[in-house]
Order: structure tokens, then sequence, then C-alpha cells
């Protein structure tokens, strides 16, 4: 049995369990399966001291928890609260009392006001045998609720909710396009690609995804699945401006309802849906598919997808990867193939531990849901939330006025009287679980961080599509005419984005969840994989090379 003694801050390791035996074993098998028993030890040992020496990185708040006693800027959604949306202090508290002991009886004594249950805030208090610890990676704090940047990311999911309809394809022409343009341009906190042109708004400065479509390849091109061909059309809501759809949260009763977490006797809508399976050509389809996916699917999709490319059986893996050589006489399956590949995609969930932490145990930022709340009770006159001023003042507030109007008289709601809520894809609003960091953020960082590892970031797609302008079919991208060509290592960064920004088109994430997420899931793949690489038995393998979204490049 192995002993780790922890004192006055050294790591001594006694090691009972690997000694020799007293004699020599008769045979080579026994003799190789205790060389190995011994080895395997001494990996798992050193890897767990490796991440012990990585110390403690303490994690910062945006302080609004404590500069705010009724909460107002902190994630409260499925408890009780009053008629402002406000939750009532008791049950935050009980909250409060769960995250500090980790207790599951202290989490079941949380009230609730409604039938919508917390989504696993014990899932943050797992521990992990590969990786790194749910505690242990660190990053910035949210965006104060009062603070530029929290203006910035409100309005452009405003914005967001109005252009959901608008073809990518008409960007260039679209008057609420210009005008979400022109708004966003004067903020002093926005965050995005700047100047902000019908090109990069709603996108993310990541290498290659201000190139071409606003969809990655990988959420446009065909694939197979067991070798069914699959095309990705999906069906998606109808659209609300040019049709019959509808959105959620457009009514004050319907938000505060969403906010106790739907009591009995009220109920959350449903989408109305477009017969017609569409590619995705705008926001709402970018929306449902981030509302509907697996947190894993995108990148099973991904790496489908390199898989076909190239020679027949020589896809454009990574120059490291130890079998690419055509001359070599082994192929990889178990061991840098595509087993072992699928493998590391599902086994990367493992950073939903860190992100739980960073949700409950850390940050519990509010839902954008619920800042809408804020803002919509401000601009009434019901309350006086210190909501940044160029985010009141904005032109954005009386067009989603209007738009909340057309909603409600459509679904017979608040009198056909409009708001000033987000109007949002999702029927309850949001998910029941803090918005930072972002969830599909980090699966995204972890899996295109492995997929840009496994393969050539520099290849570049074969036949790249575009979609049309109603989404029914797809068009030829032609690289030199409609924009520069498209690598791997590009269209993974888009696909980041896709899902990740997807989540705000869906009305449920800001842009900073999504970067926080991102990098959460890039400093977890590069911990887990650096660990993971003394497990390997390829001598010739010298560890793989792949870009950040930053655009350093990071040697495992």
């Amino acid at each position: 049995m192995a002993l780790a003694t922890l004192t006055a801050g050294t790591t001594t390791l006694v090691n009972t369990a690997c000694e020799p035996p007293d004699e020599e074993p008769a045979n080579s098998e026994t003799r190789r399966a205790l060389a190995r028993r011994i080895r395997s030890y001494q990996l798992r040992q050193q890897a767990a001291l490796n991440e012990y020496n990585q110390g403690i990185f303490p994690k910062r708040t945006n302080g609004d928890e404590e500069r705010y006693p009724n909460r107002i800027g902190n994630y409260s959604k499925g408890l009780p609260h009053n008629a402002l949306g406000e939750v009532e202090p008791a049950a935050y508290n009980a909250l409060l009392r769960a995250i500090d002991t980790g207790r599951f009886e202290d989490f079941e004594a949380i009230p609730l006001g409604g039938l919508v249950r917390l989504f696993n805030p014990m899932g943050g208090l797992t521990y992990d045998l590969v990786g790194p610890d749910a505690a242990a990676l660190s990053y910035e704090p949210p965006p104060a609720l009062a603070s530029p940047e929290a203006a910035a990311q409100m309005a452009e999911l405003y914005w967001m909710a109005l252009c959901r309809d608008i073809p990518f394809t008409d960007y260039p022409t679209d008057p609420t396009i210009a005008a979400a343009i022109e708004d966003l341009s004067r903020y002093s906190g926005y965050r995005g690609p700047k100047p902000i042109t019908p090109q990069n708004i709603f996108r993310i400065d990541y290498p290659g995804v201000l190139d071409g479509p606003m969809v990655s390849q990988f959420l446009l091109q065909p694939w197979q699945y067991d070798g069914i061909p699959i095309e990705p059309r999906m069906q998606v809501p109808l659209p609300v401006t040019t049709g019959d759809g509808i959105d959620f949260m457009s009514s004050y009763d319907e938000w505060l309802a969403a906010q106790r977490g739907f009591p009995p006797g009220t109920f959350p809508g449903t989408p109305q849906m477009d017969p017609v399976l569409r590619y995705i050509h705008n926001l709402r389809g970018l929306g449902q598919y981030a509302g509907v996916d697996v947190i894993f699917s995108p990148y099973i999709r991904a790496a489908l997808i390199l898989l076909s490319y190239g020679p027949p059986f020589r896809p454009p893996l990574s120059e490291r990867n130890p079998y690419v050589s055509a001359s070599t006489k082994q192929e990889g399956f178990a061991s840098f193939g595509a087993g072992h590949l699928f493998t590391l995609i599902g086994s990367l969930t493992r950073a939903s531990h860190a992100g739980f932490y960073g949700k409950w145990f850390v940050n519990r930022y509010l839902r954008p849901d619920a800042f809408s709340g804020r803002v919509h009770n401000r601009r009434r006159g019901a309350a006086d939330y210190p909501i940044h001023p160029e985010l009141l003042n904005s032109p954005v507030l009386d067009r989603i006025y209007v738009h909340n109007e057309q909603i409600n008289e459509r679904r017979g709601l608040n009198g056909g009287r409009g708001s000033y809520l987000l109007p949002v894809m999702m029927p309850i609003g949001s998910p029941p679980d803090p918005a930072y960091p972002g969830g599909h953020g980090w699966g995204a960082g972890t899996r295109v961080s492995l997929l840009k590892a496994w393969f050539r970031e520099d290849f570049v797609i074969p036949n790249p599509v575009k979609p049309n302008r109603d989404g029914t079919a797809l068009e030829p991208y032609v690289p030199g005419v409609d924009g520069p060509p498209l690598t791997v290592g590009g269209e993974l960064n888009k696909l980041a984005h896709n899902v990740s920004a997807g989540r705000d088109a869906y009305g449920v994430h800001y842009r900073a969840d999504n970067r926080a997420g991102n990098r959460l899931g890039e400093d977890y793949f590069i911990r887990f994989l650096r660990e993971e690489r003394a497990t390997y038995a390829e001598s010739v393998f010298q560890g793989f090379v792949f870009t950040r979204f930053d655009g350093t490049r990071v040697e495992l």
C-alpha cells in the first residue's frame, strides 16, 4: 500500500507496493506482468504528485454577491422569488449553506419555487483520477452587473434575438444588421472583433473564425455514421419576423414563472417547428443546433469528417502521430487510431467537473434572461438597478419592446403589450444552473484542442460549401472568390465558436461565458494530455502540438 504524507508544504512518498518479490518469477509472462504492475503504480503515483505540485489556484469573483444583498447579480433560478424576480433571502442562504458544506442533504434542503430542479450542483465536487482536479484550474471572473462589459454583452444578446431570422447571406445589406453594428460599436465594454462589420458581427477573433461563412464546414458537410450517409439538415422553429413563429420570456408573467422554476399551474410554452428541414443559415438555426446537441456530438461528427479526408486510409493526421507514415509497418487503433481518438473525445467529458465547480462553487453568475428582467424593471421604474447607461440608453431596447409586442399578440400574453425582456428560444428561459463558465464553451475547448492536436491544422478543407439564402441547399464555397481557403484549424476554431455562440443565439449564455469556457477547456486538455502522454508505449512519439484560440502554439 502507498501512503502519501503531506506536511509543511512538502510531499514524501512512502512506497510499500512496489517492493520486488523475494524470488525471481518463474517465467517471462509473470516477470512482464510484475513489471507492468510496478510501472502502472508508478505512473499513477507520479501523475498525482505532478498535479499536487501544481499548487492552489485561488478563484476570484466579480464581487456582486457581496455587493448586492438582494443577490440581483447572481444566479437564483428555480428558488422562490418575489414579484420583482428577486430571490427570497432564506432560500439563497440555504443554497450558500449547501455550497459551503457540500453535503447532499443540504442541497436537498434548498427550497424550490416550482417544478424545475437544480442542474447537478454536486457535479463540481466530483474527484477525478485522471487530469486536473475540478478546483485546480483558474480563470478570470465574469463581468460585474453594473460594468460596461456586462452592458455590451447584454446588448449583443438583444441584437442577436432581433437578428435570429436574418439569413447570413443578407448581412451585408440588411438594415437591422446595420443598426446592430452602429449600436454595438459605441459600447466601451464590447469584446468582439473591431471595427464591427457584417462579416465579423457576432463572431469571435480566433484564428480562422472570421474567414468565410459563419458556419463551420463541420456543421455543413455530409458525413457517414456506421456507413449510413447523413446530410446535416435539421428542423428549426418557425421564424418570428417572417412567419408564425414565437420566442419565449417575452411576457413578464412567463418570465417570473421561469425564475421561480414554474410553480404548479404555470407551464413553459412549446416551439412551433418549421416542417422544412434546413441547413444552418441563420442565428435561429445555429441556436437550435446548440440547444439540442449532445455536448460531445459535434466533435464526433468533425472527427468522422476528418477521417474521411485524404487518400484511402491516410487522413490528414498530425505529423507527430507515430503511425502517420505510409512506410510504417503498423497501424494505430487502440493507440493513435480511431479507437483512441473517440475514447479521448468521451473521456474529456470529465472537464464538466471543473466547469460545474466554477458555476456553482465560485461564480453563481446570473443567466441572460434574469439580467433582462433587471433591465425591464429598471426601464419601467419598478426598481433602481445599477444597469450601465450605455445599455439603458440603447435603441435596441425600444426595438425589443416592439418585437415582444408582436410575440405577445401572437401568443395572447401580457394583453398584447411589449416588454424589455430578452426573447429566448429555450421554453424554460435558461437551464437551471449558473451561466459562467459556459458548458458548451468548455466542451468545445477540450475537444477542438484534441482535434487540432490529432490532425494537421494547415490541411485545406476539400470541396467547401456554404448554405443558400433559405438553408434548403448547399452551394460551393470558392476560395479566392468567396474568401480565403478554409483550413482544418480555422474550421475547428469556427466549430468551437458556433457551438459556444449558438448558446448566445439561443438566449442562454453571454460572450464572456464562451471565452471562459473555451479557455477552461483548453487548459484542462493540456493538463489531461500531458498526464496521459506518459502512458503511451510508442517510443518514437514526440508529443502533440496544437494552436490555442489566442494563436499561441503549445507542445504536449
